[in-house]
């Protein structure tokens, strides 16, 4: 096997774990940063260089911010988590531990059997740019999609501007009276 697909998937196994059973929330939260780094890493290994990209855009770049951000905004008692739970899932992480690597030793036995060996893989973000920006392609979805995001968070921003507006108003109401 790939040396860096071992890696990767070590990173991806073994962050999933830390998040799983880690009695800090925070911890969890940057041991799900190494997870999702490490399924971006198994998408390159696997010629998926676009889905990589994504993953690390969307997921390891924003919806960990985000998550980080609630658990931020949460109080110190929603952060407990009881020990009796990590008891209860050590052997059923075992048991689940025991039938992936049975299933994927047959699987890899299948393959070895038949002698086929995998194709090299394939960069994908080129051909995916270049069907984006296609005239007879997907180049006025991709445009409508653009100015439906531009004026979604136009429309964001005076929403949040008029109600900031009201609430300075209201609170010099108060102030006044």
């Amino acid at each position: 096997m790939d040396f860096m697909f071992l890696v990767f998937a070590s990173l991806a196994v073994l962050g999933g774990l830390v998040m799983a059973f880690h009695h800090s929330i925070v911890h969890s939260a940057f041991a799900l940063v190494g997870a999702l780094f490490g399924v971006a890493g198994l998408y390159w290994t696997l010629g998926a260089d676009f889905l990589g990209g994504l993953q690390l855009l969307l997921y390891v770049g924003g919806v960990t911010v985000l998550l980080l951000f609630g658990v931020m905004l949460t109080t110190r008692d929603s952060a407990r988590i009881s020990t009796f739970r990590y008891i209860l899932m050590a052997p059923l992480v075992g048991v689940l531990a025991y039938f992936m690597l049975r299933t994927l030793q047959g699987a890899y036995s299948a393959v070895a059997s038949l002698g086929v060996t995998p194709a090299e893989p394939v960069p994908t973000a080129e051909l995916i740019g270049e069907q984006f920006l296609d005239p007879t392609g997907f180049l006025l979805p991709f445009e409508v999609a653009a100015v439906l995001l531009l004026l979604v968070l136009i429309g964001a921003v005076t929403v949040a501007r008029r109600g900031a507006g009201d609430a300075n108003a209201a609170s010099g109401d108060r102030g006044a009276a």
